[in-house]
């Protein structure tokens, strides 16, 4: 009896042990034009920069009280960061070697950014730079991307490179201007980088609107998209393994071509699109695929170009 008494107790210990001292659960917190980052993050008490919560740990997601400019701030973890309808979360960085929104995971990750307004003052490099992406997702929703201009290999609004196992990379309802290059997906060592595009603007980027790099693969689809006024290509192919679709955009005003392939291997399909006003209308290299469904628009480009194949719509 003595025993099963001092059984229970043991039990009961261990019971009220576990509940003093549960697992912290992760938590949203709270930014705000006027908050301050030794506040606690709340809704009462939020902080000051999007950095500012982060370093509180265990963050799930960051919402925004108020517009204000947030600073910039990397991101080692799954987390959505989302200043709701009627607030734009601004990030407004300078410098050359500068990122607004740092991405440095070690394992698979979901990110979310919405009402975002990214500004690099025409100096810094990147909007949104992935130093590593282990894998998982990206999603970009209703933000704005602009003057992150400094160049390089990872000078974009968006600069996507998956470099374990498959990255996703979606994007909707958002603009990308005056960039160096808009968009960028470069996978690294044969990993897999999956792209969609909804009804996004990639215009008037020094470089390049949308540029399909690496030495992975590439696959994804745009569509309901314009890409235009980019003073290189528009849409331009870099690495062997792209397999990718234009539906029902405008690849327009792009100084030198609307889509192009620098990359034998590569594959562009293009349907129900209107492509013109570039100076080349189709550039592709030898060996790589630009291949219509037959319902496209081509007019008053320099040079129409010619795509590789048609096949019909079935």
């Amino acid at each position: 009896m003595r025993k099963l008494i001092l059984l229970c107790v043991s039990l009961c210990s261990m019971v009220l042990l576990f509940a003093a001292s549960p697992a912290r659960a992760q938590s949203v917190l709270w930014v705000a034009a006027t908050g301050n980052d030794a506040n606690a993050c709340s809704q009462s008490s939020p902080c000051l920069t999007f950095q500012g919560a982060i370093n509180k740990g265990s963050v799930s997601q960051i919402n925004c009280l108020t517009s204000g400019n947030y600073g910039a701030v990397t991101i080692t973890a799954s987390i959505t960061i989302d200043c709701g309808t009627g607030n734009i979360g601004t990030v407004s960085v300078t410098g050359s070697t500068t990122v607004a929104i740092t991405i440095n995971t070690s394992s698979a990750a979901t990110i979310v950014l919405r009402h975002l307004s990214l500004n690099g003052n025409n100096s810094a490099l990147a909007g949104i730079g992935t130093i590593a992406f282990a894998s998982g997702t990206l999603v970009v929703e209703d933000c704005t991307i602009q003057g992150f201009t400094s160049g390089g290999t990872s000078g974009s609004g968006i600069f996507f490179q998956p470099t374990a196992d498959r990255g996703l990379l979606q994007v909707s309802d958002s603009r990308v201007f005056n960039n160096f290059d808009g968009i960028q997906v470069q996978p690294t060592n044969n990993q897999i980088a999956s792209v969609t595009l909804n009804r996004v603007e990639v215009t008037g980027n020094s470089h390049n609107g949308l540029h399909l790099n690496g030495t992975g693969v590439v696959a994804g689809t745009m569509r309901d998209s314009i890409v235009g006024g980019n003073a290189n290509f528009g849409v331009i192919t870099g690495a062997s393994q792209v397999f990718f679709t234009v539906e029902e955009s405008s690849i327009v005003a792009n100084l030198v071509a609307g889509i192009g392939s620098n990359a034998a291997g590569s594959v562009v399909n293009v349907g129900a699109s209107t492509i013109g006003g570039n100076g080349t209308g189709l550039s592709p290299t030898t060996g790589s695929s630009l291949i219509s469904f037959g319902n496209n628009q081509m007019s008053a480009n320099g040079s129409n170009g010619n795509f590789t194949d048609v096949t019909p719509l079935r």
